[in-house]
């Protein structure tokens, strides 16, 4: 049985004991608000990354990506060398305050050292073949060292999450994660009737279900 924003509302509605109706609107926003943060940062997330390719041209640094979607690159790999790219500025500059708390997908942040992770090697400058790369653009890739021969490089990236409006729209999470959708937005819910303890409470679940723990 799919997820969809009317049944979501309808449990909703329940919850708040109907002093909101399922057809309202403000629920169907909730609903989108944390559809998109639990597959940003859940046990669901994996279902909102996707991988894609493309071959490097000997003397060509940069290259553009087909996906129009993608809203972070979470690794690139050297299909031909059996080889991992690691991000450039990881290693040339210092972290910023977002870098350092940047979870990945479904994964709480963590603090890294000041100026990334170690540095460039002479060799990886040497060998005349990409060892690192920059996400530069929305789909634009830079490759460094420059690639001397055509390379197939693979790339696993976070989707950007399509806005669910409509009541009839489905939810990405399966049924499995209901009860992480409901208390996500039983919580906003509750915020917005003013009830303080209750949307406590409620986002105190909503945050055990997101890392994968089940309340009995």
């Amino acid at each position: 049985m799919s997820l969809t924003v009317s049944s979501i509302s309808s449990d909703v509605s329940i919850d708040v004991r109907q002093v909101l109706l399922a057809t309202d609107t403000k629920i169907a926003g909730w609903v989108d608000r944390v559809h998109k943060d639990c597959l940003h940062s859940s046990v669901y997330s994996y279902l909102n990354i996707s991988t894609t390719s493309f071959a490097t041209v000997s003397g060509q640094q940069q290259y553009s990506l087909t996906p129009t979607n993608i809203r972070r690159i979470l690794g690139m790999y050297d299909q031909t060398r059996n080889r991992v790219l690691f991000p450039l500025e990881r290693v040339t500059s210092p972290v910023s305050q977002v870098e350092k708390q940047e979870p990945g997908p479904g994964k709480e942040g963590g603090p890294m050292t000041k100026f990334g992770q170690g540095f460039i090697s002479a060799l990886a400058l040497q060998s005349g073949q990409p060892e690192y790369f920059r996400h530069i653009g929305a789909q634009l890739i830079s490759l460094f060292p420059i690639p001397q021969q055509i390379l197939n490089i693979g790339v696993s990236f976070e989707q950007q999450v399509a806005t669910i409006v409509n009541p009839t729209d489905v939810l990405l999470i399966p049924e499995d994660g209901r009860n992480m959708v409901v208390s996500g937005v039983n919580w906003l819910a509750n915020a917005f009737l003013k009830r303080t303890e209750e949307a406590a409470a409620w986002l105190q679940a909503y945050q055990q279900f997101k890392s994968g723990i089940t309340l009995t």
